[in-house]
């Protein structure tokens, strides 16, 4: 009686699991519901950020191992009303984001200030970065099948137990056949059989009850070599998370001082037309025939100067308005709210960068996080030639199984099971796949080749770069305070009437070119000094590869780090040597053509 009613609880569980299953599909299934686009009623409308005039500033004067910038009191530099204050106003969302959500890259109870009407500094742009990317969330969210493939690889070491239950009914039409036996009474006869023909339907029921388990103990090495695979994956797949990181870091430290730089464009913008806009003035005042002594002909000169000065700060504004949307993006926020960036920094680092750049190209061959990448491929496909070998040689598999029937019949079930298997001929096949996986793994080695080689290429040109801005960062400060002075003594000229128009328009040329250039030079170096810690792997000091080997420290390379940046803190982590990776049969340098028994390819650690 206890059976019967366990096989009925079963099947009713069965039946509304099905019931309950069926309208979550078809939920699943169904068109969303359409968007509803409205307006935001708390959101005000913003409107894109003007820089009105502002006072001239001239640029302090300074040593000669710096190049330094005048603090600028731009209007979006200010902190917004304390009414405007909220943490969320403004931010927006993709149709994906109202379907699915916002990624969250740095997991639960980790939170980051969103409040965009605060002053912005760069670390917390790089947080909310690493926090709202995609890029970073499709790379964990690869790590996180690389680990489960590897389970699924793993699984096979272990038994597979598997309890079965099937229970069958099945009914069809047929005939039925029978006899019975008359008694002849009366008559002293023998009994005579009687056939007897019924129709109808015949049903038939089955019911099996068994509990299986089977494990594989040999197959000539495949199970190993997928199990290699799927961990050279996983580790892959880590590397590549933390150089996509590196990568959302170093396009966030860009935008910010891209935006900088455009920020401190438009104030040198603002000065010129204000410069011109005085010239103007004083041309006039010449050109006035009661009272000056110019002619009326240099007013049109003037008044050129001034359209261009208006013009260029027009495209000035335009170029700031588009990096705001840069930054914004590289974040991964969906707002159109101007952001409202902290001070950046005016001055360069005194000290010169005692390291050299062949240093540095060591450093990268060593800590870059997406050459370790492109090396575990390499290991990788090394298994993959090894899987081809098995396929392509005599493969021997060995497997017990052992279960008990319950029903119909009880009684236990075992299996031994031995086989020997060579591909005589199959047109070729497997001989064609070693060769293709042969070819591939050459091809991932020219691939880390190159890679390597990019890599130098990259650290040379920040290297070069940075240097080279630092120089003229020193030249252009020098021709921004002789230009200032060469800019007042034509203006006064032309005041009392010493001078000509075309000396002070000269003048005005050169001190805007001179400030140009010491923004450029300053942003410049910070750009270079950013790109050359990415080009080193060095930007993102709190990312540990999650592997199954101990972590180790190593000192950081001495040399200037950009003020604000996060890699200025600590030192990172770097992973210890896999003493995991290979068998002790694998070589580190095998040859294409031979048969790998390990990580073809793979370098010693």
């Amino acid at each position: 009686m206890i059976r019967p009613a366990c096989l009925r609880a079963l099947a009713l569980v069965s039946v509304t699991a099905v019931g309950f299953i069926g309208p979550l599909a078809k939920a699943e299934q169904s068109e969303p519901a359409p968007l509803q686009r409205q307006a935001d009623p708390q959101t005000p409308t913003q409107t894109p950020p003007t820089a009105p005039p502002t006072p001239p500033v001239t640029p302090p004067t300074t040593n000669s191992t710096t190049g330094t910038l005048p603090q600028t009191n731009s209007p979006t530099a200010q902190t917004p009303p304390p009414s405007a204050q909220n943490s969320n106003q403004g931010l927006q969302q993709t149709p994906a984001q109202q379907r699915y959500g916002t990624p969250n890259n740095l997991g639960r109870g980790v939170s980051v200030d969103l409040n965009l009407t605060e002053p912005l500094t760069l670390e917390r742009a790089i947080r909310i970065g690493l926090l709202r990317q995609n890029s970073i969330s499709i790379a964990l969210n690869q790590t996180v099948s690389a680990n489960a493939r590897l389970t699924q690889a793993r699984s096979s070491y272990y038994p597979q137990v598997t309890p079965s239950f099937q229970y069958q009914t099945s009914q069809s039409p047929g005939v039925i056949v029978g006899t019975n036996t008359n008694f002849n009474s009366g008559t002293g006869g023998s009994n005579s059989p009687n056939q007897t023909v019924t129709y109808g339907g015949v049903s038939n029921e089955s019911r099996t009850d068994a509990l299986a388990a089977s494990w594989l103990l040999f197959d000539t090495g495949k199970r190993e070599a997928n199990v290699g695979l799927s961990r050279r994956n996983v580790f892959a797949a880590e590397y590549g998370l933390g150089n996509q990181r590196q990568v959302v870091i170093l396009n966030v430290t860009e935008g910010y001082y891209n935006l900088l730089r455009d920020r401190e464009l438009v104030r040198v913008e603002e000065e010129n037309v204000r410069r011109s806009l005085t010239t103007l003035q004083s041309v006039q005042a010449q050109a006035d025939p009661k009272v000056g002594t110019a002619a009326q002909s240099d007013t049109f000169q003037a008044e050129a100067d001034y359209a261009n000065a208006q013009v260029a700060l027009l495209q000035a504004q335009i170029n700031y308005t588009n990096s705001q949307a840069s930054l914004k993006n590289a974040m991964g926020l969906v707002t159109s709210q101007p952001l409202n960036l902290a001070q950046g920094p005016s001055t360069l680092p005194t000290l010169t960068d005692p390291g050299t750049f062949e240093k540095y190209i060591d450093i990268a061959y060593n800590d870059r996080l997406d050459v370790k990448q492109q090396q575990e491929r390499v290991n990788a496909q090394g298994y993959n030639v090894r899987i081809a070998h098995i396929n392509n040689g005599v493969q021997l598999n060995a497997s017990v199984s052992e279960g008990y029937a319950l029903d119909p019949h009880a009684g236990e079930q075992r299996e031994f099971l031995v086989g020997v298997s060579y591909p005589l001929f199959d047109g070729g096949n497997t001989r064609a796949a070693v060769r293709d996986n042969k070819a591939q793994l050459e091809t991932e080695r020219r691939t880390l080749d190159q890679l390597e080689q990019n890599v130098r290429l990259d650290v040379e040109q920040s290297y070069n770069t940075r240097e080279l801005s630092r120089r003229r960062a020193v030249a252009a400060q020098t021709a921004v305070q002789a230009g200032q002075k060469n800019y007042d003594v034509a203006l006064e000229k032309q005041r009392v009437g010493a001078g000509n128009i075309l000396d002070v328009l000269n003048a005005q040329v050169q001190l805007v070119t001179a400030q140009v250039s010491l923004v450029q030079a300053i942003y410049d170096y910070f750009i270079a000094d950013a790109r050359l810690q990415r080009d080193t792997g060095q930007n993102d000091p709190e990312f540990v590869p999650n592997l199954p080997i101990k972590a180790a420290r190593r000192p950081r390379p001495t040399g200037n780090l950009p003020f604000n940046s996060p890699a200025a803190t600590d030192a990172p982590v770097k992973p210890a040597p896999d003493r995991t990776a290979a068998p002790p049969d694998a070589k580190p340098d095998a040859k294409p053509d031979a048969k790998p028994n390990g990580d073809a390819g793979e370098r010693k650690p």
